[in-house]
């Protein structure tokens, strides 16, 4: 507390002593200034306030100045200020305009270098010394189609010719709420000037330098514990703060960004002030949150956020008006904010008497320059020292809540010891007892293992035995065959046979038995085993399906085998294709002109009704044509929650093979499902025959 105290003295005692002046400077007064005494002192520069003479709706040049005096009566401006006429009766058009200003200056500095710093004007100048133009920013026009808007505060050099000096100053104004000589120029030695503007670079540069090093460092702070989201947001307000100091005041982005335009800047620059509010009670609403009612904070959230989004889509016309009323409603924040913490304070919460001090000169600071910037009084700005006063305490009040948690996790260390020991004493007890369990836990391994051992034995050879019976004959010159099958352990359910018949006659089988590993090896050979027997009496794919499935049913009661599957014979005495399909998917004949062919079901699953007569589809082949037959583990993986969606993309997925060599399909189809699938694996057992008449 003393230490902020100290420093708190001493950074009021810095902005008395910049605003403390020994001599009052003369003002302008019916466009002359006399200032010869007050310049005498080296170190003294005047701001040319007071009284110019004021030709509205007109611009001329130096030499016509005469000629217009002649002919009108000059009328008197105070500078700085501003033309705008009431919104009431002239509306977002209050601050259009154009005029010419002129000041004739005593200085009695005749042939010594000055310097005339001029801040930005609303919002085209040109400013002519002696009769020549020196200094301009954007186009200064009498149409808003020809004027150009720019803000670049600049610091032009002379050396008068006399001890008087005549300025002439042109104004144009068509896309800001203000319009005219809203800002003080100010004239001195040339040294002592550029020696005023390095000083405030380097104050505004300390400024955010500093901000921004604290808002960087809660990032970090927040990177590192998110259970403490406040400092996230104040780190926000850090940033947006360097942000506002850097686009405003002397305006450095423009310096950085010469061709940066007028409205991108003018709109950084209120978004950078607009922002502030909604983000800054953000962080006091987590820091007090008990005192802060959530609807007043969700008021000045949604308003303040309202308030950017019409700086986002509007022109600088429109929404140069809202600052007032944005000024107004951060007020009403403000004062809410020192309620809250008023509320804090009386029930004594750590930290809240700091709070409130260093806010408190933030609101004052803020307060005078809203006063100055709309030209009600004319002081010093001093949002530097509140902002930069209010965030360093911010972040002593931050650190200070984390020290107390550093001290608090330090006795929750030593209580921790201290456990630890009687934790000690209780884990020697159970290491004894873990030796002995250790001990069975090895026989019972070793006794596993050999167990193991086994089953991968019987593994291995159940894979070997699948791998013998799903073995494709030789089918030249009749039919190519390639085959895509993808087991989710080294035995799966899906099962295929092909068999030869005849020379002629070929007979495919594929079937998806239940389960993995050794339960699908022995339904497996079972399937097999009663296909190889009733293919020697099943002349049709449908007989061959009546048969199994009434084996099947009969064993059901037992051993409760149900199965998928499908049977397709190729005669090619005929070049026909005879197929059936017993609670399969529907399969695909790709024909040589492009056009695909659906096999559909023609029965239900083998095993579950007794008796039942399996339908049959019979078509024509030809050399070129294509036939897909697949499990439904295939698609399935493209869509597991609607299976109709799943199997029209396999099947766009097959026609756009349909001009690929017969080697590069199942690579081609396999590559386009995993990329549609988005991964490299199927979770069930997929198994895809590629069979093309030859």
């Amino acid at each position: 507390m003393k230490l902020y105290l100290r420093w708190t003295c001493f950074l009021w005692s810095l902005v008395l002593l910049s605003c403390s002046v020994t001599e009052v400077p003369p003002v302008a007064k019916k466009g002359h200034l006399t200032a010869d005494l007050y310049l005498k002192n080296s170190k003294n520069t005047i701001q040319l306030v007071g009284d110019w003479e004021y030709y509205p709706g007109l611009l001329f040049l130096p030499k016509d100045l005469p000629e217009i005096k002649s002919i009108r009566e000059p009328h008197y401006f105070t500078v700085p200020g501003v033309w705008t006429n009431s919104f009431l009766e002239k509306g977002f058009l209050a601050g259009d305009g154009y005029a010419t200003f002129h000041l004739e200056f005593v200085h009695g500095l005749k042939g010594i270098p000055l310097s005339i710093k001029v801040p930005e004007m609303e919002t085209a100048y040109n400013l002519f010394v002696d009769g020549e133009k020196l200094v301009s920013n954007g186009t200064v026009s009498t149409s808003y189609q020809t004027g150009i808007p720019e803000y670049r505060p600049q610091i032009i050099d002379f050396i008068p010719n006399e001890n008087q000096t005549s300025l002439l100053l042109q104004i144009s104004n068509y896309h800001h709420r203000k319009g005219g000589p809203a800002q003080v120029l100010t004239l001195g030695r040339t040294s002592e000037i550029h020696k005023q503007f390095e000083f405030e670079i380097l104050r505004d540069m300390l400024v955010v330098g500093s901000i921004l090093f604290m808002g960087l460092y809660h990032i970090f702070l927040y990177w590192n514990r998110k259970k403490d989201p406040f400092t996230y947001w104040f780190a926000l307000t850090c940033i947006l703060v360097a942000l506002r100091v850097f686009i405003t005041g002397n305006k450095y982005l423009v310096q950085l960004f010469p061709n940066l335009p007028w409205e991108i800047h003018l709109k950084l620059s209120y978004l950078s002030f607009f922002f502030i509010t909604p983000i800054f009670a953000r962080y006091v609403y987590l820091l007090f949150k008990p005192y802060f009612s959530r609807r007043i904070y969700e008021l000045l959230k949604y308003i303040g956020f309202s308030f950017c989004f019409i700086v986002f889509v509007t022109r600088s016309s429109f929404y140069t008006y809202l600052m007032i009323p944005f000024q107004i409603f951060t007020l009403f924040g403000a004062m809410y904010t020192i309620i809250v913490l008023y509320r804090a304070i009386r029930d004594e919460l750590p930290g809240s008497i700091i709070f409130l001090t260093s806010f408190l000169v933030f609101v004052t600071s803020f307060v005078n320059d809203i006063l100055v910037n709309n030209l009600i009084i004319n002081s010093p700005l001093t949002i530097h020292f509140g902002i930069f006063m209010m965030f360093f305490v911010q972040s002593i009040y931050i650190a200070r809540n984390f020290s107390k948690g550093f001290v608090e996790a330090e006795n929750l260390a030593i209580e921790l010891s201290e456990k630890n020991q009687t934790l000690q004493k209780v884990q020697n007890q159970i290491t004894i007892l873990n030796e002995r369990l250790e001990t069975r836990v090895k026989e019972k391994t070793i006794e596993l293992q050999s167990k193991l051992d086994q089953i991968t034995k019987d593994m291995k050879l159940a894979k070997s035995i699948i791998h013998s019976v799903t073995k494709v004959p030789e089918m030249e010159p009749y039919l190519k065959v390639d085959i895509l099958y993808k087991p989710t352990a080294d035995v799966g359910g899906d099962i295929f046979f092909v068999k030869r018949i005849q020379d002629f006659y070929y007979r495919f089988f594929l079937g998806d038995a239940t389960g993995h590993g050794l339960q699908a090896a022995l339904y497996s050979m079972m399937i097999q085993s009663e296909f190889e027997r009733v293919s020697a009496v099943a002349m049709r794919p449908n007989d061959l399906l009546f048969y199994m499935n009434q084996h099947f049913y009969d064993k059901n009661a037992d051993l409760q085998i149900y199965f998928p599957a499908l049977v397709m014979d190729f005669d090619f005495h005929q070049s026909i294709l005879r197929y059936a399909g017993g609670g399969v998917q529907n399969q695909i004949i790709l024909k040589k002109n492009s056009e695909p062919m659906i096999l559909e079901n023609t029965g239900p699953i083998i095993g579950i009704l007794e008796h039942y007569r399996y339908g049959i589809f019979e078509t024509k082949v030809v050399s070129g044509d294509r036939i897909f037959l697949f499990t439904d583990g295939l698609f399935e993986e493209l869509n597991e929650a609607d299976g109709m969606q799943a199997w029209d993309e396999l099947l766009r997925t097959i026609q756009s093979t349909n001009g690929l060599p017969f080697d590069e399909v199942i690579p081609s189809i396999q590559s386009m499902l995993y990329q549609k699938m988005n991964k490299t694996v199927w979770k069930d057992d997929s198994t895809l025959l590629l069979i093309e008449v030859v």
